[in-house]
């Protein structure tokens, strides 16, 4: 249990610098882009840039919720201030629907008025963009944290925007055709959208201890009905603590109260296959009336 938990402490501690490192890669390319985006008259690669520029500040917010996580818990917040990083998924969560809606404003804007598109530049700055986020991937990959998988599909966001900016540039350069530069940027919107809105959808389940996803509460039932002495169990909750650690809570209904030392045993042990680490159960004969 002991090197489980040092394992998992390590990649967090790994992911910690990596988010650190995106931060300032992010920053430094961010400003490379905007220019780039203002001097090519390119919507796509300034849609990148902005996506960019909210990768910094979504990098930025996730190493602010890690600091405040790992504050210690006291009497006034008993379960500690892990969910600092739930809050701050949500927020990166709606910044990336907002961009979105920006930038389709933009580019309904583009459709009417097509501007004069620098196809070679904005095919170098894109390909080098895609390169940064790769980078910045590779970083980040392999977090099961919800905090740094939010600031992670920023970043996976902006590489597909980067491989959005490349082809609006190839196809400039080869055709013509400067509508393609709007057109794609829509497909970088629906890209934010779906991402911001499933990130929403996840932590606000989370906000709210939601069961966990993938917890069948009936099947949990079954199995825990199945150990002997066991008649019933009600208010049961199952909920997932800010340490990422599953919870439950119920009562537990018993033909013989004297049982419970030796039932309370086995009733852990299924919780534990499960993975619920966090156990609080209550014992009651079946004579009791809920």
């Amino acid at each position: 249990m002991n090197d489980k938990h040092e394992h998992h402490h390590g990649h967090d501690h790994a992911h910690h610098h990596g988010i650190g490192a995106a931060f300032w890669l992010a920053a430094v390319f961010a400003i490379v882009e905007l220019v780039g985006g203002i001097m090519s008259h390119s919507l796509a690669l300034l849609a990148d840039a902005g996506h960019m520029i909210l990768d910094v500040a979504a990098l930025g917010l996730a190493m602010w919720a890690g600091r405040v996580a790992k504050r210690p818990a006291h009497a006034g917040m008993s379960y500690g201030y892990g969910r600092a990083k739930v809050l701050a998924a949500q927020v990166n969560a709606w910044m990336l629907c907002l961009l979105a809606v920006w930038i389709v404003w933009e580019a309904i804007s583009r459709l009417k008025n097509p501007p004069e598109v620098q196809g070679e530049m904005v095919l170098w700055i894109a390909t080098i963009g895609l390169l940064v986020n790769l980078i910045m991937m590779k970083w980040m990959h392999g977090s099961h944290d919800l905090n740094t998988r939010a600031a992670y599909w920023h970043v996976v966001g902006d590489a597909l925007g980067s491989v959005a900016a490349m082809i609006a540039g190839i196809v400039i350069l080869t055709t013509g055709w400067v509508l393609i530069d709007p057109i794609l940027s829509f497909v970088i919107a629906a890209i934010l959208l779906w991402g911001g809105w499933r990130l929403i959808h996840e932590t606000s389940l989370e906000l709210m201890s939601a069961s966990p996803e993938g917890m069948d509460i009936e099947h949990l039932k079954v199995a825990m009905k199945d150990v002997d002495g066991v008649v019933d169990m009600h208010h049961i909750h199952l909920w997932r603590l800010p340490s990422n650690q599953l919870a439950i809570s119920a009562h537990i209904r018993l033909d013989e109260m004297g049982a419970w030392v030796g039932i309370l045993p086995k009733l852990i042990s299924v919780l534990k296959q499960y993975g619920i680490e966090h156990v609080t159960l209550q014992a009651e004969i079946d004579c009791y009336d809920s």
